[in-house]
This record gives C-alpha cells, structure tokens and sequence, in this order.
C-alpha cells in the first residue's frame, strides 16, 4: 500500500479472512538507519490499541501480532483496513464539524493515562516517575544520536533549556496518554453528505506525558492550536481538562515542539541527499526559533517573580 513513510504496509484479500481484506504491517527488517525512538515502535502501536479498545474510537481492530520473528524475519501485525482517504490528501477540507469531531477524539485519547512516565510498553525500560526525567531522556537519547551522525545543533543550549526547566515540567503530575504523530497523513475521512473521520491510525509514537505535546504534532491540521475554535470545543466538551492555555503551558509546548523536530532531524538519515539537506536547514531553524522562544518566556516569568 502507498502512502507509509516508515514502516510497510500490505492490504490482503480473500476467502476466510474477517472483512473484504485486512492489513499487514510490518517494521524493517533492517535496523541501520531506524532511531532509538523508533524501536519498538510496533510494539508501542500494539499496546496502544489495547489500551484504547473500549474508547469508541475510529481505530482499527487488531487480529494477530507476532514479534517472535519466527515466521517473518520482522515483527508485524494484522489488522482492520480502514475505509478513506487521509486528511493530508484533502488538506481542502477544513470543516468545523471534522474539527469538533477531531477534538473529541483527541480528548479520548487523553483520558487514558498511565502508572509512568514514558513508554507506553510495560517491558519497556524507558519508564519514569517523573515527566521532567521522562522527557530529558528523551531530548537525551536524539541528541547523542543527532550528534554521532555529526550534525551541527546548540547542543548545549539544548540541554541548559530542558535542565533549565525541570520544575515546570515536573508540574505534570498525572501520565496521560500523548500521540506524538497526530499528523494529517494519519487521520482518514470520508465523506457521505458531508466530511467526517473515519479513523485514526499509526500509534507507534504514542508515551505517557504531558497531553499538551499531542498538539504539536499535528502538522497539516493546523498551526496554532488556540486558533482552532471548533478543535477545542470538541475537545472541552469530553476533556476533565479542558483547553485554557497560559504562558507556562505555551512554554512547555515550546519544549515540545523542540522534541519533535528534534527527532525529525535525527530521522533525515535515512533521505536522499537533496530532501535530506533541505529538510537540515528547515529544521535547524525551526529549533533555533524554539530557542528563542523559550528564552522570551524565561525573561517575562523572571520579570513575573522579581
């Protein structure tokens, strides 16, 4: 099937099988230039659609995991296809019902929440009492990674930002489920008389963190998730918490952000040499700007407490 970025995916049909065809996915076999932060990456998507199987969502069904590697040289699994086409296909359609709708659904997804910090899988090492240690382990891991590829980065501002703000993170006192690939290329429509989400897919992203990291990762979707009217009232009206962010929540996000294209860097490895370079230099801006904006929000708390 087109359309997957990272792993690939097969659509089967035939006689015997739970619907008119089914999906296999399955991770590469070849691990050279996958990141830490991929690993596992569908085991995480397994866990998750076991934790999220009594939510009502637009997910698919799962009918067979298997990572014994003993049929296939890889892990892969079988699951539901899925009717639609992606978001980032039709990135014309902005309706606010899609909107309210996607809101909604998101606000389920935060309503699960977790025993740790970190990974969503219970074999995992990477698990945390804390989302300050969660989240600098790992800003921690794309740096070491980012910088044994050679790259040019402020490490060390990097760094001095997240030590810098482990008191704020650590306001976070309640693991709740974040997916950290909320993109448009993830979420399907289709449309009868009018446009709606007919699911929601690759979950292999997903932690237990800060909810807020979840909005900046939908690229394609929108920019600046106070604009978007009818995302957070879909979103208010499921959430226990709903969306009323103040500068401590917009400098989080900024860590956030930071992350995320953090770990794209980290992922350009693996692209040809022209996308590869162009996709360097946008980012490198983009986290220089994080930079900056973390600095402007230090600046107005200092002249808050002084």
């Amino acid at each position: 099937m087109s359309g997957g970025t990272f792993h690939t995916l097969y659509r089967i049909s035939g006689n015997g099988i739970p619907s008119e065809s089914v999906v296999l996915k399955t991770e590469p076999i070849f691990s050279e230039h996958i990141a830490d932060h991929e690993k596992n990456s569908l085991q995480t998507e397994v866990c998750f659609y076991g934790l999220a199987e009594d939510l009502n969502l637009p997910i698919p069904k799962i009918y067979l995991a298997d990572f014994s590697k003993e049929l296939l040289t890889c892990n892969y699994f079988i699951m539901e296809h899925m009717e639609g086409q992606s978001w980032y296909d039709l990135m014309q359609v902005h309706s606010p019902d899609v909107m309210r709708e996607f809101g909604r659904y998101t606000a389920k997804l935060h309503s699960i929440k977790g025993e740790w910090f970190g990974s969503i899988v219970p074999t995992d090492s990477d698990r945390f009492n804390s989302w300050g240690e969660a989240f600098t382990f790992m800003t921690e891991s794309v740096l070491r990674e980012i910088r044994a590829q050679r790259l040019s980065l402020p490490y060390e501002h990097i760094r001095k930002a997240v030590k810098s703000r482990q008191e704020l993170l650590n306001t976070v006192k309640t693991p709740a489920l974040v997916n950290f690939d909320m993109w448009a290329g993830n979420v399907f429509l289709h449309r009868k008389r009018d446009y709606s989400i007919s699911a929601i897919i690759d979950f292999e992203r997903c932690f237990f963190g800060d909810p807020l990291a979840s909005f900046v990762s939908a690229l394609f979707i929108y920019d600046n998730v106070e604009k978007e009217h009818d995302f957070t009232c879909g979103y208010n009206e499921i959430s226990s918490c709903p969306i009323e962010l103040d500068d401590i929540d917009r400098e989080k996000m900024t860590m956030y952000e930071m992350l995320f294209f953090l770990r794209s860097y980290c992922e350009t490895k693996r692209y040809g040499f022209l996308l590869r370079n162009a996709e360097r230099l946008g980012i490198r801006s983009i986290i220089n700007d994080c930079l900056h904006r973390l600095k402007k929000y230090e600046r107005k708390r200092g002249h808050k407490n002084g």
